[in-house]
């Protein structure tokens, strides 16, 4: 994994958190848990998905996040 590739994954995961966390009204350690439940992280980090490079909200609707 390249440098730039890691700064895209984390960019996307904290925004993904972040988004939770104001979809579902939880804390940081409640939309983490949803995240590692969801397989999210594993995703993201799966480079042959392709997910880092797409957008958040394309992300959003492919990762299912609850609302």
């Amino acid at each position: 994994m390249t440098e730039k590739q890691r700064f895209l994954i984390y960019a996307h995961l904290g925004n993904l958190l972040a988004s939770i966390r104001e979809k579902n009204n939880v804390s940081i350690s409640e939309a983490l848990k949803i995240m590692l439940d969801k397989g999210i992280i594993q995703e993201l980090e799966d480079l042959e998905t392709g997910y880092y490079l797409e957008g958040d909200a394309y992300l959003e609707d492919a990762l299912i996040i609850p609302q």
